[in-house]
């Protein structure tokens, strides 16, 4: 086998395992959770939604419909606004942090000069850092749902019951739901 074929193979082989990452990444990011969209969405910017809200099909519910079909009450909305931005604070340097690892890591995939030692570290400082990132975001959602009422935590029960018997309902059914006879 010539050098420049192995040169290929091995090229196409890294190209194969970092879309495999990146995919494998995607389902466990934390921006994509499976939990519902009220515990998760707290307060986003008119022009960008938060990707939270996106679901299985990518329709982005908007804040004040969610708002709207929880109750929130104008005491609420401040209360939630600041949990999010004291939530984009602690985390700022965090999120920072692993946009230059992702970049580092691409530069380093396009320059064809890859340092096995170099990505390993990277990889593991990637981990530490969604690691971070995850328990504040979980914290963030656990403040959220202490200032709901009683009623409102109902609505979401009742939110999360249905989507998963949706979610059932798709499995049964082969992600379709089909009318027979018409």
């Amino acid at each position: 086998m010539s050098k420049r074929s192995l040169l290929v193979l091995s090229m196409v082989a890294l190209l194969g395992m970092c879309a495999i990452v990146a995919i494998s990444s995607a389902q466990t990011s934390p921006v994509m959770s499976s939990s519902s969209p009220a515990i998760q969405g707290a307060a986003g910017q008119p022009s960008d939604p938060p990707k939270e809200f996106a679901g299985r099909c990518h329709h982005r519910h908007s804040l004040e419909a969610i708002q709207k079909k929880l109750g929130i009450t104008d005491e609420q909305k401040p209360k939630i606004r600041a949990l999010y931005v004291g939530f984009k604070d602690r985390t700022r340097k965090t999120r920072m942090d692993l946009m230059s690892l992702k970049d580092e890591k691409k530069t380093m995939l396009l320059s064809a000069k890859v340092d096995q030692q170099k990505l390993t570290q990277m990889d593991e400082q990637t981990v530490k850092l969604v690691s971070d990132l995850l328990k504040e975001k979980l914290k963030l959602r656990r403040d959220r749902l202490a200032l709901m009422t009683p009623e409102q935590l109902g609505r979401i029960a009742d939110w999360q019951a249905e989507k998963a018997f949706r979610s059932k309902w798709r499995g049964m059914h082969g992600g379709q739901m089909h009318h027979r006879g018409w």
